[in-house]
């Protein structure tokens, strides 16, 4: 390597959607995955490296980069692993939690599409229907 880590261009569409300590924890995590993408940081680590207050803001920004897809963590032996995932899936995910607009979406797509990468296709939203009770 050449001694940093690239960010993606669409990452500039999920900025405004990480919080301080999110944004920190994963900027951090981006610079310590190797070329698979794949880090394990302790939570000391993040917390002194990062400038992450506690432990707890670490496990609540862990939470929230898991749950719009930018990471994936696994407990391996008592280490804890860190898959980097591509930010078109977070976007996605937020999307289908309604944090990111039709509008935004169409955005990242747009630059997505001048720099000449896959587009963003949503899974369309599930309909619940009724179902009627017959007697």
């Amino acid at each position: 390597g050449g001694g940093y880590a690239p960010l993606p261009l669409i990452s500039r569409e999920l900025l405004r959607h990480l919080k301080g300590a999110e944004l920190r924890v994963w900027i951090y995590l981006l610079t310590r995955g190797g070329p698979q993408s794949i880090c394990y940081p302790t939570y000391e680590n993040i917390v002194r490296e990062a400038g992450v207050k506690t432990k707890g803001t670490v496990t609540k920004a862990i939470h929230r980069l898991e749950k719009i897809g930018l990471i994936r963590s696994h407990n391996d032996g008592g280490t804890r692993r860190y898959l980097l995932r591509d930010p078109r899936l977070a976007v996605e995910r937020l999307f289908e939690l309604s944090e990111i607009t039709k509008d935004e979406l169409e955005d990242a797509n747009d630059l997505l599409a001048k720099i000449r990468r896959p587009i963003i296709e949503p899974k369309p939203k599930a309909v619940t229907v009724p179902i009627k009770k017959t007697a």
